[in-house]
């Protein structure tokens, strides 16, 4: 498994769209190879194939708040709510993964996470009409919706909003080919829900007593339990 900010949600994108086939009168289940740049040998190319590119990263503004400090120890379940409960690391553990690195009886903390939006630009290329349709009908239907959008990120185990943008039909002419074969393309815009870690997970441990007491005006020193005097 592939961790690490990017890195995790590559793979994740990459995985979404690995599995589809395409099918023609000579072969009924032609698998589709998934690229994360455009393949440069002549032998890596093997029509029809979809490329993938993150083209763009912004700062999610509109999910940005205060900051705080988030907190993890081992009651904390997968299911618990709080604005300071914290059920993984993104793009590197997973709410099990945590359980396994908490001290017992402490805590882990961490600071507030940083949202950010990324781009993907995802590019179909066929040469035969037939898959480029297969192709895109597989992808419109069941890979990126224009509603319902999202995709599992195994890295830390959540679900991100998966939203396409922008879909645009591109045909080239194959220069390969001295510029008589059309190559069909697809290219789609895609949008995915994310987050910068701003600090390293540390120990923390759970006070378990509190000692204090309080000194009166006239330097008497009572225990916190006691009654205040009337000059304090």
């Amino acid at each position: 498994m592939v961790t690490g900010f990017l890195l995790a949600e590559d793979a994740a994108v990459k995985n979404r769209f690995s599995n589809l086939t395409v099918s023609d009168n000579r072969n009924n289940s032609r698998k589709v190879q998934v690229f994360y740049r455009y393949p440069e040998g002549e032998t890596e190319k093997d029509y029809p194939f979809i490329t993938i590119e993150n083209i763009s990263l912004v700062h999610a503004t509109n999910r940005q708040h205060s900051e705080m400090f988030y907190y993890y120890n081992s009651t904390t379940s997968a299911s618990a709510t709080g604005a300071n409960v914290l059920n993984y690391y993104p793009s590197e553990m997973t709410t099990a993964d945590l359980a396994e690195e908490v001290p017992e009886g402490g805590y882990l903390k961490t600071d507030s996470f940083l949202p950010v939006d990324l781009m993907y630009q995802i590019v179909t290329y066929c040469r035969s009409a037939i898959h480029d349709r297969q192709l895109t009908a597989k992808i419109l239907r069941d890979v990126v919706p224009f509603r319902r959008g999202y995709i599992t990120v195994d890295a830390d185990g959540t679900s991100r909003r998966f939203d396409l943008l922008g879909w645009t039909n591109n045909d080239v002419l194959d220069n390969e080919a001295g510029y008589r074969k059309r190559i069909f393309r697809k290219v789609y815009t895609i949008r995915m829900n994310a987050e910068i870690t701003t600090s390293s997970l540390i120990d923390v441990k759970q006070v378990s007593t509190i000692i204090g007491n309080i000194q009166s005006a006239n330097n008497s020193v009572d225990p916190v339990t006691s009654t205040f005097s009337e000059d304090f």
